[in-house]
């Protein structure tokens, strides 16, 4: 009987004293890291796009903590008179914040090129507890292609199909 008594109090020891260390005591000596912010995001250009009269962009940022990070874009058109919204009703445009997104996770955003000249892109980054990184801003120019108007090319080109795609090759249009 003893034994079993003795038994059943090593054993309470055992599981209470697991429990404690499972449960994981912080240490007062231990600093706690306070949340970092996310690092400025990376614009990456795709050039090919501006044929389209649209612009695509890849970016990403990585939050050093691995938080979960959420964007925000402004695409305005720079003038002589300085930055202004693309569209007149973009005057105030209400965008929520996107995401959230896994850090390091790359993403793609389009954006019209409505007419020719200088576009701002900015993007700001924060991570889900609302620590806001630093933000990147890049100026992309458009312009718009130039369509030739003269009829007796047009009338060549309606009459002789194949000399259109001779005139690709030679001129690498």
């Amino acid at each position: 009987m003893k034994r079993m008594i003795a038994l059943m109090v090593i054993g309470m020891f055992v599981i209470v004293g697991c429990g404690t260390v499972a449960m994981g005591e912080q240490d007062d000596d231990v600093p706690v890291m306070p949340n970092q912010a996310p690092n400025a995001p990376i614009i990456i250009r795709d050039k090919s796009s501006m044929e389209k009269q649209e612009y695509r962009c890849f970016f990403y940022a990585i939050d050093p903590d691995g938080d979960e990070v959420y964007y925000y874009l402004t695409w305005k058109k720079v003038d002589n008179n300085g930055i202004k919204a693309c569209r007149p009703d973009d005057d105030n445009p209400v965008v929520p914040w996107l995401g959230p997104f896994n850090s390091g996770e790359e993403l793609n955003k389009f954006f019209d090129c409505w007419e020719s000249g200088d576009y701002e892109l900015t993007i700001r980054v924060k991570d889900e507890f609302d620590n806001e990184g630093p933000s990147t801003t890049v100026t992309v120019s458009y312009t718009k292609a130039k369509v030739m108007q003269h009829p007796m090319l047009a009338r060549i080109l309606t009459k002789y199909p194949g000399f259109a795609y001779i005139l690709t090759k030679i001129f690498k249009i």
